[in-house]
C-alpha cells in the first residue's frame, strides 16, 4: 500500500503497519514516507525523541537517522538518504508501535495550527540552512543527555511540519526553539558533567 502524497502526515504515520513489511528496517521507513518532501521524514524522525519509551535507545539510533536525513537537505537532495549500513537495521516491533499508537495524536495537535504563510523562509538557501539545524537537533538527540531529547525533538517536529504545509512562521518558531533546546542541552550536559566530576572526587 502507498500513502498519498497529499494526506497530513499524521494519517500516514497511522497506517505505518500497513506500509511496512513484516520486518521492517529503517530504509522500509524511509521508503514508506521518502517520496514526500523531506520535511515529512523530518517529523516522523523527530517523534520517538518526544514520546517517552524506557528501555528503548530510541533517542541515539533516531538521533542518529535525522541527523543524516538532515545532511540530505544541506546538498539539496528531493529524497532523503541514509547510509546503506544503516538503513539495513532493523526495527523492533516495539518502535513502530510506539510511532503508530502515540505518534499520529501528537502529530495532529501541531498540523491543526499550520497554514502557508511567510514563504521568505521556504527558499532553497533557507531549506540548507533549516537541515543544518536539524543535524544539530539530530546530534543532540543521539548524545545521552538527561531529558535532552524534548526540546530538540519538539523543534525538529515543528520544522517539519513546517516545511510540509509551507508555513514560514512554524519554521521560525522552529528556528526559536532550536537555539532554546541548543542552550538546554549544554546546561544539561555541563550539569551531569558536574556531578559526575564531583561524584568521583568524593
Amino acid at each position: 500500500m502507498s500513502q498519498r502524497h497529499d494526506e497530513p502526515v499524521s494519517e500516514t504515520v497511522s497506517k505505518l503497519n500497513r506500509l511496512l513489511p513484516p520486518r521492517p528496517r529503517l530504509e522500509d521507513l524511509v521508503d514508506a514516507l521518502g517520496k514526500r518532501a523531506s520535511g515529512l521524514v523530518l517529523a516522523v524522525v523527530a517523534v520517538p525523541a518526544i514520546i517517552p519509551s524506557p528501555g528503548l535507545p530510541v533517542g541515539f539510533v533516531f538521533g542518529s537517522i535525522l541527523a543524516l536525513v538532515a545532511l540530505s537537505m544541506v546538498f539539496g537532495r528531493d529524497k532523503p538518504r541514509i547510509p546503506a549500513w544503516l538503513g539495513r537495521m532493523h526495527l523492533k516491533p516495539s518502535v513502530v508501535d510506539l510511532l503508530t499508537s502515540r505518534g499520529p495524536a501528537l502529530l495532529r495537535r501541531v498540523e491543526r495550527h499550520l497554514r502557508p504563510r511567510a514563504g521568505s523562509f521556504l527558499s532553497a538557501s533557507s531549506i540548507r540552512l533549516l537541515g543544518l539545524v536539524s543535524v544539530l537537533m539530530g546530534v543532540l538527540i543521539a548524545l545521552p543527555i538527561p531529558f535532552g531529547n524534548t526540546l530538540p525533538g519538539f523543534s525538529v517536529l515543528l520544522m517539519g511540519l513546517g516545511l510540509a504545509a509551507r508555513d514560514g512562521l512554524a519554521v521560525l518558531g522552529s528556528l526559536i526553539l532550536a537555539a532554546v533546546a541548543t542552550g538546554v542541552s549544554v546546561a544539561l550536559g555541563w550539569a551531569g558533567y558536574w556531578a559526575a566530576a564531583r561524584m568521583f572526587a568524593a
